[in-house]
C-alpha cells in the first residue's frame, strides 16, 4: 500500500528528495524480513537456546558492517539499502533453519509462497499501468487494494466471520 501512494509523497516533498525514494521499497522489504524473523526468533526463547539469538545477530551485524564498508563508498547510501535487505535475509532464513533443526515448526510454506505471488502481482499490476492522473492512479491502486483485501476475506476466514463480526458490532449487548 505505501508503495502505491508514494507519489503524493512526491507532491509534498522538495524535489531534491525525489531520488531518495528508491530506497523505500528495499527498505519496505527490509521491515517485512525482520518482522518474519522476530516470529521466527521465538523457538530459541521457548527452548532456552537464546545463544543463538546473539549468534543470529552477530550474523548481520557482520553483514551491516562488511556491506557498508565495501560498498557505500562505491554505489552509495543505495547499498546500504541493499545491505540491509541481505541482512534480514539472511537472519530470517538462519532463523528459520535453526529453528526446524532445534524447536520444529510446521509452517504452511505453500500459504505464504501463495501470498507472496499473490502480493507481487498486484504490485505490480499497481505499478505498470501507465496513468498520468495522479488522481485516477490513486483511485486505481485503491481499488486494487480493496480486491487484495477481499481475496484475504475470500480465501483465509473462515467461512461467516465477517458477517459476524459485523452483527456483533450493532445494536447493545
Amino acid at each position: 500500500g505505501v508503495m502505491y501512494y508514494l507519489d503524493i509523497l512526491k507532491v509534498l516533498l522538495d524535489p531534491r528528495y525525489h531520488e531518495g525514494l528508491v530506497v523505500v521499497p528495499i527498505v519496505l522489504l527490509c521491515y517485512v524480513f525482520q518482522g518474519v524473523a522476530f516470529n521466527l526468533s521465538f523457538w530459541y526463547k521457548l527452548t532456552d537456546k537464546t545463544k543463538w539469538g546473539a549468534y543470529i545477530s552477530f550474523i548481520g551485524l557482520g553483514i551491516t558492517v562488511a556491506g557498508n564498508v565495501l560498498f557505500v563508498p562505491i554505489y552509495g547510501y543505495i547499498a546500504s539499502a541493499w545491505t540491509s535487505f541481505v541482512c534480514f535475509l539472511v537472519m530470517m532464513v538462519v532463523s528459520w533453519a535453526l529453528g526446524q533443526k532445534y524447536y520444529s515448526i510446521s509452517y504452511d510454506l505453500k500459504l505464504a509462497g501463495r501470498y507472496v505471488l499473490v502480493v507481487a502481482a498486484f504490485y505490480a499490476l499497481g505499478m505498470s499501468v501507465p496513468i498520468d492522473n495522479l488522481l485516477l492512479r490513486m483511485v486505481y491502486r485503491t481499488v486494487l487494494i480493496g480486491l487484495f483485501a477481499a481475496y484475504v476475506l475470500r480465501y483465509d476466514l473462515p467461512a461467516g466471520t465477517v458477517s459476524a463480526l459485523l452483527r456483533r458490532g450493532k445494536g447493545p449487548r
